[in-house]
């Protein structure tokens, strides 16, 4: 019997909760690294960048439940 892994597949879910937490991600580098508050006043307080940063985190981590998932699934119909 051999312990081949089985292939990643990513689910949409996945992706439609991943691609939002890149986004804020890279939006909360860009908002911490830099002054924007004459673009827009909220974008000037100093917790937005954390807050975007946080919101990436939750979104990533609700983007790995449907990753684990599809995996277990695929482990379930190997076996």
């Amino acid at each position: 019997m051999t312990n081949a892994r089985p292939s990643l597949r990513i689910p949409l879910a996945a992706w439609l909760l991943g691609l939002p937490g890149l986004l804020c991600l890279v939006g909360g580098a860009v908002v911490l690294a830099g002054d924007f508050g004459a673009i827009h006043p909220l974008l000037g307080e100093p917790g937005t960048g954390l807050a975007l940063i946080v919101s990436a985190v939750a979104l990533l981590g609700s983007a790995a439940f449907p990753i684990a998932l599809a995996r277990l699934a695929d482990r379930d119909q190997t076996q």
